[in-house]
């Protein structure tokens, strides 16, 4: 069954109402909601099924955002890197719902590329943005496939119409040490690079 359509400004409202809805980014569609929003997060793990111990990852609204939040050496991959296909783990956010960090107390941050995920997160703050599919399925590209997802509770559909796949690069800082978690559209060699020459000057 096809999810209803939202307008931009539709997804806005539902959004800040606490609703669930699915979104573009650069790199596929994402289930979305207010990330401080505990009612709207606990949806969104029983729509993707998701099992424990699986944080979920949260839109940004700038490269500054991170460092208004919690203070990170990492700021300088993100003020290199995003808007990108670049994910941040860091120390969980205070008022961070507990399904957000599945008890790890980390949580994976970036800033999407795409206009229109972009937009609302600049509008209604961080944004929680997972993969619109059941946990272990393809990630969704298209607005069909998210029709045919079987993901259930969901408000709308902002349509972006086909979306090229993607991967993000997922970094954190462990043990005083950068340390790789996925590797995707960001080579290591180029983040490392950054890295170095800003910790060189410090």
């Amino acid at each position: 069954m096809a999810l209803p359509r939202l307008t931009v400004d539709q997804a806005a409202d539902c959004l800040a109402a606490g609703g669930v809805v699915i979104l573009p980014t650069e790199s596929g569609y994402v289930i979305a909601c207010r990330a401080f929003d505990q009612s709207a997060v606990a949806r969104v793990v029983a729509v993707k099924k998701r099992p424990g111990g699986k944080p979920l990852p949260v839109l940004l609204p700038s490269p500054a955002a991170l460092s208004r939040y919690i203070d990170s050496p990492l700021a300088v991959l993100a003020d290199t890197f995003w808007p990108g296909p670049l994910t941040l783990v860091v120390p969980a956010f205070p008022g961070l719902p507990a399904e957000v960090t599945a008890g790890t107390n980390m949580v994976g941050v970036r800033v999407c590329d795409h206009p229109i995920a972009r937009g609302l997160v600049e509008r209604l703050g961080p944004l929680v943005a997972t993969s619109a599919n059941q946990t272990g399925q393809p990630a969704a590209h298209d607005p069909n496939t998210c029709d045919l997802a079987g993901l259930d509770d969901i408000d709308g559909l902002v349509d972006g119409g086909v979306l090229p796949p993607g991967a993000n690069t997922v970094v954190g800082f462990v043990a005083g040490d950068l340390t790789f978690f996925a590797q995707g559209e960001l080579e290591e060699d180029h983040i490392r690079a950054i890295w170095n020459d800003a910790r060189s000057h410090e």
